[in-house]
């Protein structure tokens, strides 16, 4: 039963994440019983990322060095330096400016193997991707984040990597196990199971994550609705950039890359700072599930015409 349940949640991810910001604004009460939940649910799909990673795959992206260092230096750095840079121009709060450098400094999210599923994209790629990035965080974003972004926090670059090392070094751990407990064959034969345990610990995160936010937009909705547009712009503005910039590598590498590019994992940002994140992150970190989880549902219908047409072609 278990198992059926995680298959449809596989099949239909969909509509499953984009309900999820909405429950936990509608029911306050399930916010706050999920909270408790909040780190587990956001490291659940990278270890689902890692069990889906197949060696065959991995070989071959290794056979293409420069592209998958491009694909790292783009996502790692350069989104972030694109970001700091449009918005230097541009008159908001510096805390939300830090914030939106912070997560275009930050990997893809962990279950972007379950969004590329949904959409129709390089799942391969896209978990492949999101490992690779997150390994590499706790040595790129925490200066980042905290001297080009500025984000105003009481912690210094070397703990916030240490935590995230111990974090993301977990997530290696546990998905090691599991792999040799279970073996390899099952785990292909689980593979729409394990997309439902993805789209499980995003809905989980997205409910928790939603904890005092409704009270946080009645006191200050000018800052919540500004901070709103701005996660809807950052996350199509990327994914429009990275798409563009790999427009040569084909139409389906692009779009995974797009995708990669403005979903970003900031949850695992909230998760390392546990009680020094300020409310205005808290806050932004809410909002920004918005996009992740809303804007499937309106590409999946463009990325079919797109990948049909280059399927024709």
């Amino acid at each position: 039963m278990i198992g059926a349940v995680l298959g449809r949640l596989g099949r239909h991810g969909a509509a499953v994440i984009a309900a999820g910001v909405f429950l936990g604004l509608l029911l306050p009460p399930l916010a706050s019983l999920l909270r408790p939940l909040l780190l587990p649910a956001i490291l659940l799909p990278f270890v689902v990322a890692l069990l889906k990673v197949e060696v065959g795959r991995t070989a071959a992206l290794l056979r293409r060095p420069g592209f998958s260092a491009l694909l790292l230096l783009w996502l790692l750095l350069a989104s972030p330096g694109l970001v700091w840079l449009v918005t230097a121009g541009i008159a908001m709060p510096s805390e939300l400016r830090a914030a939106l450098v912070t997560n275009a400094a930050s990997a893809p999210l962990m279950a972007s193997g379950a969004l590329a599923l949904i959409l129709g994209l390089d799942v391969g790629l896209a978990l492949l991707a999101t490992v690779a990035a997150t390994a590499l965080l706790p040595l790129t974003l925490p200066p980042l984040a905290l001297h080009l972004a500025g984000l105003g926090l009481e912690i210094d670059a070397w703990r916030l990597a240490a935590r995230l090392a111990a974090l993301i070094g977990g997530c290696f751990l546990v998905a090691t196990l599991v792999r040799r407990r279970v073996g390899e064959l099952r785990l292909l034969n689980w593979g729409r199971q394990l997309d439902g345990l993805a789209v499980l610990g995003l809905l989980i995160f997205a409910v928790a994550v939603m904890d005092g936010v409704a009270e946080f937009l009645r006191f200050r909705p000018t800052y919540a609705l500004v901070t709103l547009v701005a996660v809807f712009a950052l996350n199509a503005g990327l994914q429009a950039a990275g798409a563009l910039v790999f427009w040569g590598h084909g139409r389906r590498t692009a779009l995974t890359v797009g995708l990669l590019s403005g979903n970003n994992n900031i949850g695992i940002v909230l998760a390392a700072l546990v009680v020094e994140a300020p409310v205005e992150f808290l806050a932004y970190v809410a909002m920004a599930q918005f996009p992740i989880y809303l804007l499937p549902v309106l590409q999946k219908p463009l990325y079919d015409r797109l990948l049909a047409e280059e399927g024709g072609g």
